[in-house]
């Protein structure tokens, strides 16, 4: 195992700063609690030490985020920042990248002296994994894609990246329009919000004190993969296109469901899905860096109460479940700016905001994060892409019974993220089973004898 030498540190401030967002700070904490974004892609192919270090350097001279310490609660830029740290390990096995996910997942930053971002390369002759971890106050799921695609066109070309950097920080003013900025009108409605949200913390604040969730070791943290061929892959977005949904609505359905039978009625109290909040806000750049990805709740009313499940009853409730979505995230479209502003007027709630996700009870609840088609280029000049594993993500203090939905070379891969306390390893496992049964029955045509999506998917874990 080898690491990229060091320089002393050199913390030359350069004349910008700006201060963490709410979102940003409770993410954030004081640097010591993990809360981290992780990406894996498989390479083939020739590839060098000094190639990756030039093309870290590359996408840190592009994004400012990755130039930037946290000193107190603003991100400050530095002139002479330290470079993307990388560690290398040899490459035995195919599950390597496994292990390392497990080793990084729960490291905090150093962030006052390094950037938000380090890279794990797992090292052998012809295959080769990139892992890429960034603290989610600056990563989403985008951002990471993002920065996969950096990197490897920087490998490819290193002039390539170093060309298309950019100044924004990501502050309010980088994000909400100036006329917004200066309306009355719209900052009666960030007082209204935020009175509203002052409201709720008290009345939070007053509710009878309820036992908290033990705290979780990184031991008891894991997460349980699978995947789908190309042929059901297919199968499954051409069968939800025909039925007038979206994937995320036929495949989020399935895992609801799937859930409700393996954890029963009160072990499935509320859904989220995770939204891409970029779409509106068009002042950020499609590939700026960004880590704040807001959740709308979806209903769990409608899922069936018995393992029978009927054809017409599952498609119209997916359109319901469709039809649901859309609302929610039309709504939320219409109040993002606003709701960003007010929360800047709650700093000074910030302590209780912490303290209700460290005294959180018992998860009872999942939340769905669809990245959709993952749109990177497979052939280089040296070396191919062969797969990029579906992105996690490590929530302290429990990852919160997440899953990843992600597709990438005509393939959707399913990640569950929790741990054993939250959701046993073994009910992972059933809530595969099960899901894949339900789409098994009620995507492939009546009267149609075709092999299932579950004797096509490749179930891979770490406990």
């Amino acid at each position: 195992m080898m690491f990229q030498m060091r320089q002393a540190p050199i913390l030359e401030i350069g004349k910008r700063s700006r201060p963490l967002l709410l979102p940003e700070r409770t993410m954030f904490r004081e640097g010591q609690t993990p809360f981290s974004s992780l990406f894996t892609i498989q390479i083939s192919g020739k590839l060098e030490e000094g190639q990756i270090v030039r093309a870290l350097a590359s996408i840190q001279n592009k994004h400012p985020l990755l130039r930037c310490v946290v000193q107190g609660r603003s991100f400050v830029l530095l002139k002479r920042p330290q470079p993307i740290p990388l560690r290398i390990v040899e490459r035995q096995s195919d599950d390597d990248w496994q292990r390392e996910v497990r080793r990084e997942w729960c490291r905090p930053f150093h962030a006052a002296q390094d950037p938000l971002l380090r890279v794990v390369w797992l090292r052998a002759s012809f295959a080769h994994e990139l892992l890429l971890v960034a603290h989610h106050c600056i990563c989403d799921g985008q951002s990471g894609i993002t920065l996969l695609r950096d990197l490897l066109a920087a490998c490819d070309d290193p002039a390539h990246v170093a060309t298309e950097s950019y100044d924004a920080l990501g502050a309010i003013e980088d994000l909400v329009p100036q006329e917004l900025l200066h309306n009355p009108r719209f900052h009666r409605e960030v007082r209204r919000k935020r009175r509203i949200l002052r409201l709720v913390m008290f009345f939070r604040s007053l509710q009878p004190g309820r036992k908290p969730a033990p705290r979780v070791s990184a031991e008891q943290m894991y997460f349980h993969r699978w995947l789908l061929d190309e042929a059901s892959t297919k199968r499954l977005t051409e069968r939800a296109k025909a039925e007038g949904v979206t994937v995320l609505s036929a495949a989020g359905l399935a895992l609801m469901q799937a859930f409700r039978d393996v954890r029963g009625a009160e072990g499935l109290r509320k859904t989220y899905a995770m939204v891409n909040a970029r779409r509106y806000l068009p002042r950020l750049r499609s590939d700026a860096l960004f880590g704040i990805v807001p959740g709308i709740e979806l209903s769990v009313k409608g899922l069936s109460s018995t393992e029978q499940i009927s054809i017409d009853h599952y498609w119209s409730r997916a359109r319901r479940l469709k039809n649901e979505i859309d609302r929610a995230v039309t709504r939320l479209g219409r109040q993002v700016y606003s709701y960003l502003v007010a929360l800047e007027g709650l700093h000074d709630q910030y302590g209780q905001f912490v303290f209700d996700t460290d005294n959180a009870p018992a998860v009872r609840h999942l939340t769905i994060s669809n990245l959709g088609k993952i749109e990177l280029q497979q052939q280089y000049q040296g070396f191919r892409l062969e797969a990029v594993y579906s992105p996690l993500v490590m929530v302290s203090p429990t990852p919160a019974n997440t899953v990843v939905l992600s597709t990438f070379a005509g393939r959707m891969e399913f990640a569950i993220i929790s741990d054993e306390f939250s959701l046993p390893h073994a009910h992972a496992l059933a809530i595969q089973r099960r899901s894949m049964e339900i789409l098994n029955t009620c995507v492939l045509l009546p009267g149609k004898k075709e092999s299932s999506l579950a004797g096509n998917s490749v179930a891979e874990q770490t406990t």
